[in-house]
């Protein structure tokens, strides 16, 4: 009778440490996604008893990975096809309880952005691009079309075919004297005819009224090649003791005059440097 009493005060002991975390608060959630990027975020603040952690397990390799956290949000590129489940892991030292939140990412659906264009046979300068119909009520189409800056003209021909979307995100000036076009509306198809020659960056884009997610890919075009001209405008740099901000913009890189709570945007320095913020209230 002394064993069996044991056993059920213990039990009744773990019952009640259970009993006493509260997760009915948390959040979890997608907040933004660009092709294989994604970004994720929760309220959860950590305390003396509260803390959490954000991990990514890769169901192909049968391997979780731990992610950064930056306040409450974190990002993650998924480089490799397949299902994947981020978590957001929680912990009360004091209470001695945890807790799993979870999202599921299927990259065989979302890594790819089917995307086509066609140049006119008698006139290099003219292209036709298409979005493929995703059949959805929610999605939106939207195309953006940037002339390259004085990094992309400095990449040789090698460097111009293997630089990835990575090193042209973080690259590019995105100065807006530089854009040539914007979808001001959602449009699947896009007829363009381009003014001069050389390299170009299309940005074509899938968002999701009913998500609020977006998805975009960074595409390179070299119109008319062989007339390629490199002359643009030069960008000057402040010394660091005069560093301003140039302007705020959002991760396509358009500039915005207002910074929306829970959104990631691009700060731009009078230095040339750009840094990822969020404003969380």
């Amino acid at each position: 009778m002394k064993k069996i009493s044991l056993i059920l005060l213990v039990l009744f002991t773990s019952l009640s440490a259970k009993a006493g975390c509260d997760f009915s608060g948390i959040t979890f959630k997608t907040i933004q996604q660009q092709g294989n990027n994604f970004y994720f975020q929760t309220n959860m603040h950590m305390d003396s008893c509260w803390y959490y952690t954000f991990t990514a397990y890769s169901f192909t390799n049968k391997e979780e990975y731990k992610l950064d956290n930056n306040g409450g949000w974190t990002g993650v590129t998924f480089n490799q096809k397949g299902k994947y489940e981020v978590r957001l892991n929680v912990f009360n030292e004091c209470e001695k309880c945890d807790t799993v939140f979870t999202i599921d990412v299927d990259i065989t659906i979302f890594g790819k952005l089917g995307y086509s264009y066609n140049i006119g046979a008698k006139n290099c300068k003219y292209y036709q691009f298409e979005l493929e119909d995703r059949r959805d009520k929610c999605t939106e189409y939207y195309y953006q079309i940037w002339k390259a800056d004085d990094y992309i003209n400095k990449l040789s021909e090698k460097e111009w075919k293997e630089v990835s979307d990575s090193a042209l995100y973080f690259g590019y000036s995105f100065d807006e004297d530089l854009l040539v076009y914007y979808s001001k509306s959602s449009e699947r198809t896009l007829t363009h005819e381009f003014e001069d020659s050389g390299r170009y960056i299309m940005l074509p884009q899938l968002y999701n009224t009913c998500t609020q997610i977006d998805t975009w890919a960074f595409k390179k075009l070299n119109v008319c090649v062989g007339q390629r001209t490199t002359s643009v405008k030069k960008l000057t740099r402040e010394t660091l003791k005069n560093v301003t901000v140039i302007g705020y913009y959002d991760l396509l890189g358009r500039h915005v005059d207002y910074i929306e709570p829970n959104k990631i945007y691009i700060v731009h320095y009078s230095d040339g440097r750009r840094q990822k913020i969020m404003r969380t209230k």
